[in-house]
């Protein structure tokens, strides 16, 4: 609290019931006092017109309106006003309310830059039951934002919100409303306004809803949608920008999918496609934080899947198709079974099946399937010499530290898997199990690659295009795209004042890069810059 010597209304008492103290903090509009109601030793806090703003009747009825509407509001989580009237010195109007012992939820967010998400959430649920009951009786606040959103220590709980501030609140139902506001002006804070605020169009309770969801998204992310040093700019943002979604804004900072989409819903442009009651809003945050119930029925296998990773089947249970150790002199090295054995054990199935199961015409001739398994027969008889053949040369090229790239490797490959090709026919046909697909991953395998990276990027997900970067073979294209990646995280992380993190993605920026020379004069930067210098540009964007 500051005490202000010179102020006049200091040790006044305020028509024979309100001993004023001290003073708490001043607003656009008025100045709050700490004061006593002598009668039974309540202490209070009394909000006082700016003597300045006297004379001007449109902050007068104002002033006037905030009284009259926060008084209708009864709720746990709203402030109580206790009684509003006129100081006979300087005829300035005042409102006696709850005295609030808390934090701002502006103070916090200049302290903590953000709260996880199970912190905020419950906060914002209670908020939202808050203006639902000011919207039933008719109140729109209009001015929503962290600074009017009060943290104190109640029923058990450390952060329990208290909505305050109704000073720019319409009475929806009174026919005057229209002639309070002057055309072409706007009220509000001008991060926080709605887009029909910024045009002073009619706003009703979704324009609450918008903004509250402006502060969701600062208060999770550490930053608001939409901010320039131009306040004009900012209002045009909000007609005109779709706001970057949650999970894009910081690099390594997820939020559950459902939760991004609240957020994007409550921040579309059109009243129409926003929620449409803060009861539903609050439901809606509440649905986004409960996890998914687990399907019941076991989910078909991922595209990333390898053939090992399906649910075995009748030949995958025989122990014989299972890896096993070689016990061979000749190479020392583990033996997984070979396409042929995979194709062999195929073979014995489809004999010992009857007639019906092998799909056999009712003729003597052979029936596809039939004619398939003597191909499959005949190959494999014909690859058997060149098969032994190379696996005595691999054994030796091991032994002498020889590559084994050589035609002696890549013809019993090729043969190898056109093979399993058949052999992926033949299950497919017979057992009805999807292993096309499946042996195609193998075959690819599972990595990434620079095309997975670089839809990442355009996606805005630089983290994640990097670590697929990290782990290629790049050209001197795709490696200049590699250290813009890092040279982007570096200026985010040195906005975000995580300067740690920003001085080590701008050491990996190769120096003789197109990014080089703007990677060294920010770490030169960053050598001088204090820790806090980043968050006292966004305390004072807040105050703005």
């Amino acid at each position: 609290m500051v005490t202000v010597g010179d102020d006049p209304l200091l040790g006044m008492v305020v028509e024979g019931r309100y001993k004023i103290q001290s003073v708490i903090g001043q607003g656009s509009a008025g100045t709050v006092y700490k004061a006593v109601q002598e009668l039974i030793g309540r202490e209070v806090a009394i909000k006082v017109l700016h003597d300045y703003l006297v004379s001007d009747d449109e902050f007068i009825k104002r002033f006037r309106q905030e009284a009259k509407a926060s008084s209708r509001l009864s709720h746990p989580n709203i402030i109580t006003i206790y009684d509003f009237g006129v100081i006979p010195q300087g005829n300035r109007p005042y409102i006696a309310m709850d005295l609030l012992l808390g934090t701002p939820l502006s103070d916090l967010l200049a302290q903590e830059e953000r709260l996880n998400v199970d912190e905020a959430i419950p906060i914002f649920v209670q908020v939202c039951s808050a203006l639902g009951e000011a919207h039933r009786q008719g109140v729109v606040h209009r001015d929503v934002k962290p600074e009017n959103i009060v943290l104190v220590e109640r029923s058990g709980q450390k952060l329990f919100p208290i909505v305050v501030d109704f000073g720019i609140a319409r009475i929806v139902e009174e026919s005057d409303a229209a002639k309070i506001t002057r055309t072409g002006t706007v009220c509000g804070s001008p991060t926080y306004m709605s887009p029909e605020q910024c045009t002073s169009s009619k706003v009703d309770n979704r324009s609450d809803i918008y903004s509250l969801g402006v502060v969701i998204y600062e208060t999770l992310t550490g930053d608001v949608p939409f901010h320039s040093e131009e306040l004009v700019r900012v209002m045009a943002m909000h007609l005109s920008d779709p706001p970057t979604p949650l999970n894009q804004v910081r690099p390594g900072l997820r939020f559950p999918d459902a939760l991004e989409e609240v957020v994007y819903r409550a921040l579309a442009k059109s009243p129409d496609q926003r929620y449409q009651t803060m009861e539903d809003f609050a439901e809606a945050l509440e649905a986004s934080m409960k996890e998914p119930e687990k399907p019941k029925v076991k989910p078909s296998p991922s595209p990333q899947s390898s053939v090992q990773d399906m649910e075995p089947g009748p030949l995958a249970q025989d122990e014989a198709l299972h890896p096993k150790r070689s016990t061979s002199q000749d190479t020392g090295l583990p033996n997984r079974p070979s396409t042929r054995d995979l194709a062999s054990r195929a073979l014995e199935e489809l004999q010992h099946r009857g007639p019906d199961e092998n799909q056999q015409s009712g003729g003597g001739d052979p029936s596809p399937m039939e004619q398939q398994i003597a191909a499959m027969r005949a190959q494999m008889k014909s690859d058997q010499y060149d098969s032994q053949r190379n696996a005595s040369l691999q054994a030796s090229s091991f032994k002498k530290g020889r590559s084994m790239a050589g035609p002696g490797k890549v013809v019993p490959f090729l043969i190898g898997l056109a093979s399993l090709g058949v052999l992926a026919y033949l299950l497919t046909t017979l057992g009805g199990v999807d292993i096309p697909a499946k042996i195609e991953q193998t075959v690819k395998g599972n990595s990434k690659t620079y095309e997975d990276a670089d839809k990442l990027i355009k996606e805005g997900k630089l983290a994640d295009a990097v670590h697929i970067l990290e782990g290629l073979e790049l050209t001197p294209q795709q490696q200049d795209t590699l250290d813009k990646c890092y040279l982007s995280m570096g200026k985010w992380y040195q906005k975000s004042g995580e300067l740690d993190k920003a001085v080590e993605n701008l050491k990996n920026v190769d120096p003789d890069s197109s990014s080089g020379k703007e990677a060294r004069e920010l770490l030169k930067k960053l050598e001088k810059e204090p820790d806090s210098q980043d968050k006292k540009q966004r305390r004072r964007r807040r105050s703005r």
